[in-house]
């Protein structure tokens, strides 16, 4: 991948994106859902062709008569509700947060399929329940005997000892349905699924605080102001912040996307923070190494917009365009640099003593970009 092509690649989430809880029958179905990468909710007396998108006044009596007297269900119609939601509301795209006992896993959902599994009748399906509820989660396991499904693509898998927004932590312990609506903490859910994403016309950063001790707020300050203004070209006044720092917690920076001018900035930031913890790079070589991105990025930009001069039969216009725009490239050049000596230095200090750490969800391997950076600039000597 080429270099630039780190700093562009960060993930793009629709607006339109849903977000559900999905809990995995007490922690009994997570391993099996990872694995077979697949989501799933019981009630198998109903499939999707016995449901509609608006079922009648008669129809939904109907069913829910029959969830009562087959599954014993006190609240037939939040079962029904449920299966419904799961087949017609549930698109492709969105993104499911699966709840274990004591891990949390990202997931992309996909298509919906049935499971053709003959032995995955209603009566299994009831007596693995009634197992269930006597059962050990340390000793025993049962595999899904649901078959409404849904494919899904696992993100990412917080364990134990990873970090969470106590908030969204809360809206899970508060709630113990098997398919739950989680629209209104998504940008938390995205928080846990990418370091840094795209949502709704904002650019969201998110760093992991690992320092146990309490945090200096001096610490504090300098983290979040000089990486405010390196990923904002020094106007740190357009970024806002929001924190959950439980001392390990989070760091969360935001900022309009249309105000990231060049995607170099982020990589900066990233490499400011994380380069000496993943490749222990010296500081000097860091600053080298990030001058290096600013100028080599630039001259690329440069020697498109001047082929285009070149090439192009463009009218007087459209050359006094071009050469503007190569004049503020320039310039951008220039304060970048800059923004570089004055902040990347004061980051990586702040970044230490708050033992900010890269995770597993991280846009960037930075070792592999370091090196590649390295042989381009052996090359270009």
């Amino acid at each position: 991948m080429d270099i630039l092509e780190y700093f562009s690649s960060i993930p793009s989430i629709d607006k339109n994106t849903s977000f559900w809880m999905v809990r995995a029958k007490r922690g009994f179905f997570f391993d099996e859902f990872l694995r077979e990468e697949f989501i799933a909710i019981g009630w198998n007396l109903l499939k999707k062709s016995t449901l509609s998108i608006s079922l009648t006044s008669s129809q939904s009596k109907h069913l829910k008569k029959q969830i009562k007297d087959v599954y014993n269900e006190s609240k037939p119609g939040t079962a029904l509700n449920k299966c419904e939601r799961f087949c017609y509301q549930v698109k492709e795209g969105d993104i499911a947060v699966l709840v274990d006992n004591r891990r949390v896993a990202f997931a992309q959902i996909g298509e919906y399929y049935e499971s053709a599994d003959p032995n995955l009748t209603v009566e299994l399906e009831k007596e693995i329940h009634k197992q269930i509820e006597k059962a050990n989660p340390n000793l025993d396991s049962f595999a899904c005997p649901y078959i409404k499904r849904r494919k899904i693509s696992v993100i990412r898998v917080l364990n134990a000892e990873d970090t969470m927004s106590p908030y969204l932590q809360s809206a899970m312990a508060r709630n113990w349905h098997s398919l739950s609506d989680l629209n209104e903490y998504a940008e938390l859910i995205l928080s846990g699924c990418f370091d840094t994403f795209l949502y709704k016309g904002r650019l969201t950063m998110t760093f992991r605080v690992t320092q146990r001790d309490d945090i200096n707020v001096l610490d504090l300050a300098s983290f979040v102001l000089n990486s405010a203004k390196i990923v904002s070209n020094n106007h740190p006044e357009e970024v806002t912040v929001k924190t959950t720092l439980h001392s390990p917690g989070d760091i969360v920076l935001q900022i309009a996307q249309t105000l990231i001018d060049n995607p170099i900035s982020i990589g900066i930031v990233f490499i400011a923070i994380f380069g000496g913890k993943i490749g222990n790079f010296e500081s000097n070589s860091l600053i080298g190494t990030i001058k290096d991105i600013i100028n080599s990025g630039y001259e690329r930009e440069k020697k498109a917009i001047e082929l285009r001069k070149l090439e192009a039969e463009a009218n007087i216009a459209e050359q006094e365009a071009l050469s503007k725009k190569l004049e503020n490239i320039e310039k951008l050049k220039e304060l970048q640099l800059s923004t570089a000596d004055s902040y990347v230095e004061p980051l990586m200090d702040a970044a230490e003593k708050l033992q900010v750490q890269p995770s597993q969800s991280t846009i960037l391997d930075i070792t592999e970009l370091m090196q590649k950076q390295s042989k381009s600039s052996d090359n270009r000597t």
